[in-house]
């Protein structure tokens, strides 16, 4: 008989340990659907309090007018480029790096607030 009453306790300890792990996981669920409703951009993997920037009166009209400048002149500075230079090579690596200093002042211009 012996044998009977230990696996009966096994299994309501195991039944103890999983119904504590549940509660535990919903516990965290519900504070992190605190927090996030709170404070969305807190929980966001995009957004730090390291990356924002205070930007003074008139900074950001002025990297979104950097941007719209350095749109505009891509297509003549790629075809002035591409005039001189033959090699597919060089003119892929030249658009590639338009591109990179386009996303640096795009993402110069979404960081200020």
């Amino acid at each position: 008989m012996r044998p009977v009453r230990i696996a009966a306790t096994l299994f309501a300890v195991k039944l103890v340990r999983i119904l504590l792990a549940t509660v535990a996981v919903a516990i965290a669920l519900a504070a992190l659907a605190v927090v996030g409703l709170a404070a969305p951009g807190a929980v966001s993997p995009n957004t730090s309090a390291a990356r924002a920037e205070y930007c003074p009166a008139g900074e950001q009209q002025a990297r979104a007018a950097a941007v719209k400048r350095y749109v505009k002149q891509m297509k003549a500075a790629q075809k002035r480029y591409f005039k001189t230079t033959r090699s597919a090579k060089a003119r892929k690596s030249f658009v590639r790096k338009q591109q990179a200093q386009l996303k640096t002042l795009k993402r110069a211009l979404a960081r200020c607030d």
